[in-house]
């Protein structure tokens, strides 16, 4: 099963800041049913960012092993403000990509991180990250993308 789904997908996260647009991420994989407690994802990501969450041209990618999901998953964000911050020298962040693997899922999530930073390169797929409204036509592109096609 993908780690992406359009239930993971939301094109107008309206957070005051990280914490809060990593709360209403969390919440958004609990109601997707791949999570059962968007507390200890909020907790999780928040304990993982204190040593840095990468971000790249207004693209963070927050993630955590954590037991309040069910399966690997990515959750994925467009801001519509310009308050969510993950780093200062970067600014703001426009999108979000938050990886979430369970405890014993080992390091999966650094090989999902290292496969979203190889294509955050390409300019097309960033454009389609910041431009496409379709939640499914979002899922395939980054399928698509996983595969390397």
């Amino acid at each position: 099963m993908s780690v992406f789904s359009k239930e993971l997908i939301t094109f107008d996260l309206n957070a005051s800041n990280k914490v809060d647009a990593i709360t209403q991420m969390a919440n958004l994989v609990v109601a997707s049913g791949r999570g059962n407690n968007a507390e200890q994802i909020t907790n999780d990501v928040l304990a993982r960012d204190e040593m840095g969450t990468p971000q790249v041209d207004g693209v963070a990618i927050p993630h955590a092993r954590t037991s309040g999901v069910l399966q690997s998953s990515v959750a994925v964000a467009r801001t519509v403000n310009k308050n969510v911050i993950f780093d200062e020298d970067e600014g703001a962040a426009e999108v979000l990509f938050m990886i979430l693997v369970p405890n014993e899922a080992g390091d999966e999530h650094i090989t999902i991180l290292s496969s979203l930073a190889r294509r955050l390169m390409d300019d097309e797929f960033t454009k389609a990250l910041r431009t496409t409204n379709d939640a499914a036509e979002l899922v395939e592109l980054l399928e698509r993308s996983e595969g390397g096609n």
